[in-house]
Parts: structure tokens; sequence; C-alpha cells
């Protein structure tokens, strides 16, 4: 792994970290009608994507386990297309499936 590809990776950590913090206090309900709240979790979700974007295919491929497109994806969709964003799903995908994301990226680094 290149020391690009390191610096991406302790990236999306940072900002899956924030995610999972900032999701954790928040109801559905309450993210679906603050706007505030709203912007704590995408800017950091759009982050990730970002700094995912940006590791090798070589790593992407050496640790196929994480949804790589899914979160480059939803980056695309944040910054793109905020308009058309249905924060229901974003909510839920943030909900579900950062606190593994925040795992795996761990255990990437560990084995460094």
């Amino acid at each position: 792994m290149t020391e690009r590809d390191l610096n991406f990776i302790k990236n999306m950590l940072m900002f899956a970290k924030r995610v999972d913090g900032r999701i954790a206090t928040i109801s559905l309900q309450q993210f679906t009608d603050d706007i505030d709240k709203q912007d704590l979790i995408l800017y950091p979700l759009g982050q990730l994507g970002e700094n995912a974007s940006g590791v090798s295919e070589e790593v992407r491929e050496k640790y196929c386990e994480i949804l790589w497109n899914p979160i480059i994806g939803i980056r695309n969709r944040i910054f793109h297309s905020y308009e058309s964003i249905d924060m229901g799903v974003v909510y839920r995908a943030a909900a579900e499936n950062i606190p593994a994301l925040v795992k795996q990226l761990e255990c990437i680094l560990k084995q460094l």
C-alpha cells in the first residue's frame, strides 16, 4: 500500500468515526426534520466517499469486503444531487453500515 493509499484510508476512518458518533445520537425523525443535523452527517459522509475514490484499484481489490462503489456513489449523490437525496435512505445507510465500515478500516490499518 502506498503512502497515498494509507492517507486516504486514515481519512476514511476519521470521517466514518464522525458519522458513526453523530448518527448514534440522532433519531431518524430528528435527522429528516432538521437540516443542521443533516449537515452534521452529510458533509463527513461525502468526505468519506471522496477519500474512498482516491484509494487505488489495487487496494480496493485487496480489500474487496469494503463496499467501495456504494461509498463513492453516496458521495456523488450528496455533492451533485443534494436536492434529490432521500434523507431516510441516507440515515439508514449510515446507521446500518458505518459501524461495520469503521471496524473494517481499523482492521486494515492494524495489518500495516
